[in-house]
C-alpha cells in the first residue's frame, strides 16, 4: 500500500544532515546521524553532548529553542538537548511550553498504517506556558527534534503553537529522511 503524506511547509529547516550518511566530519563524530539520533532518543549523555556541540553550529544567533515532545507526552531528550544546546550557546533561550498525550511511537504506527491521518498527538500549549513576549521579540524561534521523517509531529507541533501566538517555527533536527534533503 501506497503512505499518503500531509503537505506540510517548513519556514526553515536546519539540519546536520541524512538520517543514515556519516557526518561530514569524521573527526568530530565518525558514526552515521540515524547512530547520533538514535543515542540521543536513548538519552546518552555523549550522543546529547555531541549533537548539541554540532547544532549549536548551524543554529542562528539569539534563536528561541522549543523542544519537541516524545511519545511519552513530555519533552525528555528533546529538552535536554536543547538546554545542553543553550549551555553552550549563551545566546539563545529555551521555552519548554509544548506537551502531548501519552501515545504509540509514530514509527510503531507506521508499520501497522499506511497513513498518519487520525493519529492524535494531543499536542498544546501547556496551560502555565506565560511566554508569548519571548516568542513575539524573536524572529528565530525553531522547535526542535532528533529526526524529521514525514513532518507529523512538526507540523502538529507547529498547530498547537499557532493557537498560543501567531508565529511561524523553523525546525531544527539532528537528522533528516532523504525526502526532506531531495
Amino acid at each position: 500500500m501506497k503512505r499518503t503524506k500531509e503537505k506540510v511547509t517548513i519556514k526553515e529547516l536546519r539540519v546536520l544532515g541524512s538520517y543514515g550518511k556519516m557526518y561530514h566530519n569524521a573527526e568530530v563524530y565518525p558514526h552515521s546521524l540515524r547512530k547520533l539520533s538514535k543515542d540521543v532518543k536513548k538519552s546518552d549523555t555523549t550522543a546529547i553532548a555531541i549533537a548539541a556541540l554540532l547544532l549549536s553550529q548551524i543554529l542562528t544567533p539569539n534563536a528561541v529553542l522549543i523542544p519537541v515532545p516524545q511519545s511519552s507526552g513530555k519533552a525528555d531528550y528533546t529538552l535536554e538537548l536543547a538546554n545542553t544546546i543553550r549551555v553552550i550557546r549563551q545566546d539563545c533561550e529555551v521555552v519548554d511550553i509544548l506537551s502531548g498525550t501519552p501515545r504509540k511511537k509514530l514509527y510503531d504506527i507506521k508499520k501497522i498504517k499506511t497513513s498518519l491521518k487520525g493519529v492524535r498527538t494531543g499536542l498544546k500549549v501547556k496551560e502555565s506556558a506565560d511566554c508569548k513576549e519571548t516568542l513575539q521579540a524573536h524572529s528565530d524561534i525553531f522547535l526542535l527534534d532528533n529526526v524529521v521523517n514525514t513532518g507529523f509531529t512538526f507540523n502538529r507541533a507547529r498547530k498547537a503553537l499557532r493557537k498560543y501566538i501567531k508565529i511561524e517555527p523553523s525546525l531544527l533536527a539532528i537528522s533528516a529522511t532523504s525526502n526532506w534533503l531531495n
